[in-house]
């Protein structure tokens, strides 16, 4: 026996295998490796001498074509990588911890983590609201720790969860486009067990937590997945418009030749964060998971959440996510605001049209998203504001370079009442949403999120009910049953009759929130409001005659 081998000291721990057949935890204390071109694979250990020790791995067998395992348990903390036929050692794909880099030797992670989130009951994300939190910007230090150090405040603001950005490891220089290993927790945030802290903080403080999954940088060329299988197809996802320096991004291969590899992969990735690290839900780039296959994938990953929930009595959930799905009523509103529109008639129809018009999804992936949707954990797509695409994978040029937010906090205001009252899951930033106001203005954009998220429920109860948009005499008029959204953009409009516009009687609705209340009346159906100020109307029921029900269709 070798001193110091840690084959050999798992070996003295290991317990009996259960009596039904499962798979083994994947990424676990058993190196498992996909590597279907494969003559030989070996594992190779660091020693604590620094001396290497290579063991052969073995194929699992028929069942499993193209998987390699090695024979035994590994003590958490060692160093490890894979040999291919006799080559030198290469880094765990799955890798669930990479404290020296992402090209460097894996580490078996300790898994243990006492959890303390036990009366967290979970929450039901398909109407959320969630506020995005940055990592590396959201907090001076950068790391998940001083991010959990913020979850309290953003429990006050009352939205129901929190959406953090990739966390996946990459390299600091090249950056995560360069390819990121998906199983692990990037080091400079923290590592895995930070993010097993934020998590069971947030529930704690009833905050669910949403995790974006980069799946359009897991096969990224510098990560040569091709060493050990076809990870990546032939085609790519072309760049965004001057973004990236022209580089294009290779596809993840979920529906060619050996694409079986591949989807274990992602469903495995899917898996650990649903259930070993309790997240209550995954962001997906939906046009980075496309494929045109019988049986799309993202109803193999919402399979896993339906799995997931049955099995810990938990909702889990699949958000929707990408370009042209999630951006286009905020970056309408904010181009509208900044004047880069065409004057406000040209403004209120284009934002008339972006309100109404269902999203423009290309045929391949509306089959798979309407196929994923019927599993009942998939929801979506969401509605988020500018300064919180930025972080995603797919986001545009213009939501990196420079300040996506609103120049005032007037059009803050109105693009926080746009966002918080769409009928989807909304994605809040906190540009627009302090999480520690400091200044006055801040102080009061928190208190109007406040207050926009307590209308947000009742306006949802609206949602079956066909939405009416008006854009007479320089203002927008949008109402969806019994609730109102009124916005003057035209200084010349002194007054607003509101009365042909929600087509019911003059004393039906009330003014149930207006940034600027004390600018603010609405009487005998005439509103009066300050240019650019947002006033959010409901209807009144004890003012209606009776039998009147204003949220009717004509």
């Amino acid at each position: 026996m070798t001193t110091g081998d840690p084959l050999d000291e798992a070996r003295s721990r290991a317990t009996p295998a259960p009596s039904e057949r499962r798979r083994e935890p994947w990424p676990g204390p058993r190196p498992l490796l996909w590597a279907p071109r494969a003559h030989t694979v070996e594992l190779v250990l660091l020693l604590p001498d620094g001396s290497t020790s290579r063991r052969p791995m073995r194929l699992v067998g028929a069942h499993e074509p193209g998987y390699w395992r090695a024979d035994e348990q590994i003590s958490p903390g060692t160093d490890y990588s894979f040999s291919i036929d006799g080559g030198p050692p290469h880094s765990d794909p799955a890798a669930a911890h990479v404290p020296s880099g992402i090209q460097g030797p894996s580490r078996i992670l300790d898994e243990r983590f006492v959890w303390r989130d036990h009366a967290w009951p979970g929450a039901d994300l398909t109407r959320g609201s969630l506020l995005h939190l940055d990592v590396p910007t959201v907090t001076p230090e950068g790391t998940l720790d001083a991010a959990t150090g913020l979850l309290p405040d953003v429990a006050t603001l009352g939205v129901d969860g929190v959406e953090l950005s990739p966390v996946a490891a990459f390299d600091p220089e090249a950056g995560p486009r360069a390819g990121v290993r998906l199983f692990a927790v990037h080091e400079p945030f923290g590592g895995p067990h930070a993010l097993q802290r934020f998590v069971d903080t947030a529930h704690r403080h009833g905050l669910a937590v949403v995790l974006d999954l980069p799946h359009r940088w897991a096969v990224a060329d510098p990560l040569r997945l091709d060493r050990f299988g076809p990870y990546a197809q032939g085609s790519r996802i072309a760049p965004r418009p001057r973004k990236d320096h022209g580089h294009d991004a290779p596809r993840i291969n979920l529906d060619g030749s050996g694409s079986r590899g591949p989807r274990d992969f992602f469903v495995a990735d899917a898996r650990r964060w649903l259930h070993e690290f309790h997240v209550d839900g995954l962001l997906l780039d939906v046009e980075a998971l496309a494929d045109r296959s019988s049986a799309p994938f993202l109803t193999e990953l919402a399979a896993v959440a339906q799995d997931v929930s049955a099995r810990t009595g938990r909702p889990r959930a699949l958000l929707a996510d990408g370009p042209g799905l999630s951006d286009r009523l905020t970056t309408t509103v904010e181009r509208l605001l900044t004047g880069r529109l065409d004057g406000p008639a040209g403004d209120l129809r284009r934002l008339s049209t972006e309100i109404t018009a269902p999203a423009r999804i290309p045929a391949g992936r509306r089959r798979a998203l309407r196929a994923a949707q019927r599993s009942g954990s998939f929801v979506g797509p969401v509605t988020r504001l500018p300064a919180a695409t930025r972080a995603v994978p797919w986001s545009r040029l213009e939501d990196v370079a420079g300040s996506a937010a609103t120049t005032s906090a007037d059009d803050d205001a109105t693009l926080l009442a746009f966002a918080v009252l769409a009928g989807s899951v909304v994605v809040l930033d906190t540009e627009h949403v302090p999480v520690r106001p400091g200044s006055a203005d801040a102080r009061r954009l928190a208190a109007w999120t406040r207050r926009l998220l307590t209308l947000r429920p009742a306006a949802l109860t609206d949602l079956a009910h066909r939405l009416e948009v008006t854009t007479d005499d320089g203002a927008l008029v949008a109402r969806r049953g019994g609730t109102a959204l009124v916005l003057v953009l035209d200084p010349a409009v002194p007054a607003l009759d509101l009365v042909p516009r929600l087509g019911t009687p003059s004393g039906a609705w009330r003014v149930a929130a207006a940034w600027d209340e004390e600018r603010t009346h609405l009487e005998d159906g005439s509103l009066r409001a300050p240019r650019r100020c947002v006033v959010i109307l409901r209807d009144d029921p004890d003012a209606r005659p009776a039998g009147a029900d204003p949220r009717t269709e004509p």
